[in-house]
């Protein structure tokens, strides 16, 4: 066994008064900055991943455009060349068309959504707070419409009441009535007031277009990791195809990484904050863990020349230092754990944190624990930790036996 290990554990840690006042801030000190790191972990993260998750809800990670930019068809040939890049793909003929939805009194401008009747649109009707989501593959449902909480105060309408929509489609102006079936709410504030939903079915009546038609393909279910490898590959592909006859015109790709590019460029802010708040954290704790070390030291000068006269090396001394402070920074990341993953799970699941949707667009404190993070941290933290503690252990074994045994 080895013997400076031993000797460290079998010191105790409570001391005289400033020895165990020491030990109290050194341990609140690493306990702490483990919970403020892991808050701020999966805090961000959290963040990041609502935000994510909302843009690619309203928008398509990829999207295969028309070439004469109003509409496509999608068809087979067109299908299986998009299947053969991205064959696991959730795809989505989908038609956006923008109107004006009028009351008596008033009216808003907004773009409507439509996609494939047999589309996922779990998103969608998990945003629902009144109403229910139409069932979009019976005709019966080709005149409702799902409208979201600011647009319905604004026109001051709700559910089951009727609206008109205006549309203007090449150069004409064409008018339906439809009826509100819900509402939803998203808490993202510009495309709450912008976007409401509609029957493919329907819009392609207006739009005077067949049934394989729309003004896009969307395509789903790509990790945002490889939305940008995934166009560059499908784009390669289009256009080859495309050259060799096979597709009947050249068709481009778009990504949400481009038209929610504002907000993926916000969300990368939030890394290089990360960084800072964990370096700033870390030389608060490693200051705190330093001057618990010279108190301890100062507590075991007498013991440090009784070894150092036995004839113990200074890296003998200063492992037992190392490790006792070592000691500390367990004790310390133990309790840091406890309360940071515990307050962090009382957040994820009773959301107890309230926030103001309108400034964070999300409407209480995102948590997302990753545990290969959270090992990951704690790891960094003890690296770091015993770093930090080594000069001063060696300034510990750098004190003179002599004058160490005469230290009162």
């Amino acid at each position: 066994m080895n013997t400076s290990l031993w000797i460290s554990r079998r010191l105790s840690l409570r001391g005289k008064g400033s020895s165990t006042a020491g030990v109290v801030i050194a341990v609140s000190g690493v306990a702490l900055a483990l919970i403020i790191m892991e808050f701020t972990l999966a805090i961000v993260v959290g963040f990041k991943d609502g935000i994510r998750n909302r843009l690619m809800g309203f928008d398509a990670q990829v999207t295969v455009c028309p070439a004469d930019g109003r509409y496509l068809q999608a068809t087979p040939e067109l299908i299986e060349s998009v299947r053969k890049r991205v064959p696991d793909a959730d795809l989505r003929l989908a038609l956006r068309q923008p109107a004006l939805l009028k009351t008596d009194n008033d009216f808003e401008g907004l773009v409507f959504l439509a996609q494939s009747p047999d589309a996922d649109y779990s998103f969608e009707k998990g945003n629902i707070v009144e109403g229910e989501w139409p069932d979009y593959a019976s005709d019966s449902c080709d005149n409702k419409i799902v409208i979201s909480v600011p647009t319905a105060k604004a026109l001051g309408i709700g559910i089951g009441d009727k609206v008109y929509s205006t549309f203007f489609v090449d150069g004409n102006v064409k008018m339906r009535r439809h009826s509100i079936a819900a509402l939803f709410q998203s808490n993202f504030g510009e495309y709450d007031r912008t976007v409401a939903y509609a029957s493919l079915n329907g819009l392609q009546k207006v739009a005077g277009i067949d049934s394989i038609s729309g003004n896009r393909l969307d395509i789903r279910g790509i990790d945002i990791d490889n939305i940008s490898m995934t166009a560059d590959r499908l784009q390669a592909g289009l256009v080859s195809d495309a050259a060799a006859g096979t597709l009947d015109s050249y068709y481009p790709v778009d990504s949400v990484l481009r038209t929610g590019a504002l907000y993926f460029n916000w969300l990368s802010l939030l890394d290089t904050n990360v960084t800072v708040i964990f370096i700033l954290i870390l030389c608060v704790a490693g200051l705190t863990l330093v001057s618990s070390l010279f108190i301890l030291i100062l507590e075991h000068v007498t013991m440090i020349g009784v070894l150092r006269a036995m004839g113990a090396s200074k890296m003998f001394v200063r492992n037992i230092f190392v490790g006792m402070a070592m000691r500390l920074v367990g004790l310390g990341m133990i309790i840091g754990n406890v309360l940071g993953i515990g307050l962090l799970l009382i957040q994820k699941h009773t959301h107890i944190v309230p926030l103001d949707p309108e400034m964070y667009y999300l409407n209480s404190v995102p948590v997302e624990i990753q545990p290969p993070a959270f090992v990951a941290l704690n790891i960094g933290v003890a690296a770091v930790a015993w770093l930090i503690l080594v000069l001063p252990a060696r300034l510990a074994a750098s004190i003179d036996p002599a004058k160490a045994v005469k230290y009162e």
